[in-house]
């Protein structure tokens, strides 16, 4: 999608974050986006492997199930719904169904995971450009680690639309147009929040912190346990290893205790005592971040 465009509305990929159901995103963090306070980087080999492998996934579709990819539906277009000018996409294509329903619009997907049915994402992101183009059926189709491939069809669900604008309109009056953030959702909100404390803000335990404050006790004191007894063992081991670089039983390795290859180390220390003024001149102040501890 056009990336000026994606700043004027709400497209398919983002949708399931503003409702709540995307894990790796969240409300927030598309506010960010859309209020440029934060890009969030989509461009890596993934999604560069997506987009070369949408074509594959289009004509593994139209080989399982006869329907005819349109050509000229592989060239992005964003859309934008009549009615509502907050919501656009850009849909992967467009297909003809062999009966006489029409036209229908095909999803296509990579994935290194194995699924049983379409993903909550990928069928919020088929119903909201079916809302915004106006057609009646749709498909997912998607290829596992590069060689299983799957589809799903799917109808035009109006209910669920309405359900979807409705949110996103809140989202996008409410909090984008506004400047309003939304709720945070998750601790990974929080922390983009409030990146740093506030001097002096301090607040009373609930409840809910108490038992917590219990729990991380007994579980902190469990992992120092298990810790020493694993320094114990692991000792115990390589006291008999000696100079031994593995421990072997029936031909399978047990232990092994390698020494790693050399490797150059810059010398800070001697750098900063022999070249001080230039070794001022490198120094950077670095925001710190926030620590937790249990106290």
């Amino acid at each position: 999608m056009d990336m000026q465009l994606r700043k004027k509305g709400v497209g398919g990929s983002e949708v399931a974050a503003i409702l709540g159901l995307d894990e790796y995103s969240s409300p927030y963090k598309v506010w960010l986006d859309k209020t440029g306070r934060e890009t969030f980087n989509v461009d890596n080999k993934y999604t560069q492997a997506g987009n070369i492998l949408e074509d594959a996934v289009s004509k593994f579709f139209e080989t399982k199930t006869n329907y005819r990819i349109i050509k000229a539906s592989a060239t992005s277009k964003t859309l934008v719904h009549p009615k509502y000018e907050f919501a656009v996409g850009t849909p992967d294509r467009r297909y003809f169904h062999s009966s006489s329903i029409g036209k229908g619009i095909l999803e296509c997907k990579t994935t290194q995971h194995a699924y049983d049915d379409v993903p909550q994402k990928w069928f919020i992101q088929l119903q909201w450009y079916l809302g915004i183009i106006g057609y009646n059926f749709g498909s997912v189709a998607w290829l596992e680690r590069g060689l299983d491939f799957k589809y799903k069809e799917f109808e035009y669900d109006p209910e669920f639309f309405e359900y979807m604008i409705s949110a996103v309109h809140r989202f996008w009056h409410d909090n984008v147009l506004k400047d309003v953030p939304p709720d945070p959702i998750d601790v990974s909100d929080i922390q983009r929040m409030y990146s740093k404390h506030t001097d002096g803000v301090i607040t009373e335990a609930t409840p809910e912190m108490l038992i917590a404050h219990e729990k991380l006790i007994e579980v902190k004191t469990a992992i120092k346990t298990l810790e020493e007894e694993e320094t114990k063992l692991v000792d115990a081991v390589k006291f008999s290893m000696r100079d031994a670089e593995s421990v072997m039983q029936g031909g399978k390795p047990l232990f092994t205790w390698k020494s790693s290859k050399a490797s150059t180390k810059f010398d800070m220390d001697a750098f900063k005592s022999e070249r001080p003024e230039l070794y001022s001149i490198y120094l950077k102040e670095v925001e710190g971040s926030r620590r937790f501890l249990v106290k």
